[in-house]
């Protein structure tokens, strides 16, 4: 990675204006992924001054900044007690420690990463992004928004709930990118199925939805709903075919552990 200037802004409109100024300025998060991928910046705006970093517990919501850890994610007590632990569980399938005392939510967010376990974990919930200027976007609108996001994100509102979720992540070794990805939710009695690590960014499956939601009880049956749904492809490390199975497998036993 080749960078011509590093810039610690003073506010956020001073990231803004300066994250405007070249569409080669991008802001720093983590910096972890943007490093691995090799590219060249004129400059990197550093978020870290901007208090961005706090977690906090609302009435009906709790309020992430972007530039929480992954790790003080995983280990918050206020994350912990959302769906179960599962967002937080998810988060802690991330790499290593080391990695994730670095990683960023609001990173790994914004690069809308196929293989984000992050991405995944939130999906099955009532997620909102806060954007500056002011904008707001649910987390799927996101991932389907075409293009660059020519803003800032400052938080993430992950709205609170009754109810149980579930999170796997299939891998070689603990530390390897996901093979395929799962979260499953039940809250207030509705059903929430997401497979991610397609290997595309993850996405819900709205025939399987819709076939619980309106009383289905199979969850075989979902499961097979779920895969002829959404896409799955081959890479260096799975066929297609192991992607699917395994999507069929694990959807299902998300579907009975959140009905427990």
């Amino acid at each position: 990675m080749k960078v011509n200037e590093y810039y610690r802004a003073s506010s956020l409109e001073d990231a803004y204006q300066k994250l405007q100024a070249s569409p080669k300025n991008a802001i720093l998060a983590g910096g972890l992924w943007m490093k691995k991928m090799g590219q060249s910046y004129d400059t990197i705006i550093d978020l870290s001054k901007l208090g961005l970093d706090k977690i906090e517990d609302k009435k009906d919501e709790v309020v992430v900044g972007s530039m929480v850890t992954q790790r003080d994610f995983e280990n918050s007590k206020i994350v912990s007690f959302l769906y179960a632990g599962a967002p937080a569980f998810a988060v802690r399938e991330v790499m290593g420690v080391n990695f994730r005392n670095l990683a960023t939510i609001g990173g790994s967010i914004m690069g809308r990463y196929p293989f984000s376990d992050v991405i995944t974990g939130l999906l099955p919930y009532d997620v909102e992004l806060e954007f500056y200027p002011a904008q707001k976007m649910s987390l799927e609108e996101y991932l389907n928004y075409k293009g660059k996001m020519n803003a800032i994100l400052v938080a993430v509102h992950i709205k609170k709930g009754e109810g149980k979720g579930y999170f796997k992540k299939v891998k070689t070794t603990a530390l390897d990118f996901p093979i395929v990805n799962i979260a499953v939710s039940k809250v207030s009695g509705e059903y929430r199925v997401v497979v991610g690590a397609r290997p595309m960014v993850a996405a819900r499956s709205y025939k399987a939805m819709e076939y619980l939601n309106n009383g289905g009880k199979d969850f075989a049956k979902a499961a097979e709903l779920a895969v002829e749904e959404l896409s799955f492809m081959d890479n260096k490390d799975s066929s297609k075919e192991y992607r699917v199975d395994l999507a069929k497998v694990y959807v299902r036993r998300g579907l009975e552990e959140v009905s427990k």
